[in-house]
């Protein structure tokens, strides 16, 4: 009997847990090139549409992320992207993923893993950051900073705190 009980929780597991993610496949891909990619972070929507919070995604390593990335871009390396993509992205509803260039696959796989989480307005650039390059685009180098940290401009900008007055 408790074997029975254990048994229809996990089959209840798997079903509930299946349910979660999308299957998907290539051929549920959209990809944009560097200047429709540019388009659509830059779209004004019509009167009555929301604006799109458009972010560029890059599941590259650190490393490679640090030697160069499209500016703005989140760092959220492939392997990591199953557990962290829903708080890292959150408040982000338009998503551009890229890798390093045509004959790479990390790009397409994590869009395919986007839409599997739940993500919807996925798109892969066509060519990664060397089409990007290659039309034009800058790029920044450096590691990435978290979000919620205030830059070095903002640090030295702030006054020191409770110095007295040299009156």
């Amino acid at each position: 009997m408790l074997l029975r009980r254990i048994v229809s929780l996990a089959i209840a597991s798997c079903v509930v847990c299946a349910g979660c993610t999308r299957k998907t496949s290539d051929r549920d891909l959209v990809f944009v090139t560097p200047f429709q990619a540019v388009e659509k972070v830059n779209t004004t929507p019509g009167l009555f549409d929301k604006k799109l919070n458009t972010v560029w995604v890059d599941p590259r390593t650190p490393e490679l992320f640090a030697a160069g990335h499209i500016p703005g871009a989140i760092s959220l390396p492939f392997p990591r992207m199953s557990n962290e993509a829903e708080l890292i992205l959150k408040g982000y509803d338009q998503f551009i993923v890229y890798d390093s260039d045509w004959e790479d696959t990390i790009g397409k796989a994590a869009s395919k893993r986007l839409m599997e989480i739940g993500f919807d307005n996925v798109f892969t650039l066509e060519g990664g950051l060397k089409a990007w390059k290659r039309d034009g685009n800058d790029v920044e180098t450096g590691v990435a900073v978290p979000a919620d940290a205030p830059s070095s401009a903002q640090t030295a900008a702030q006054p020191p705190p409770n110095k007295p007055s040299a009156n």
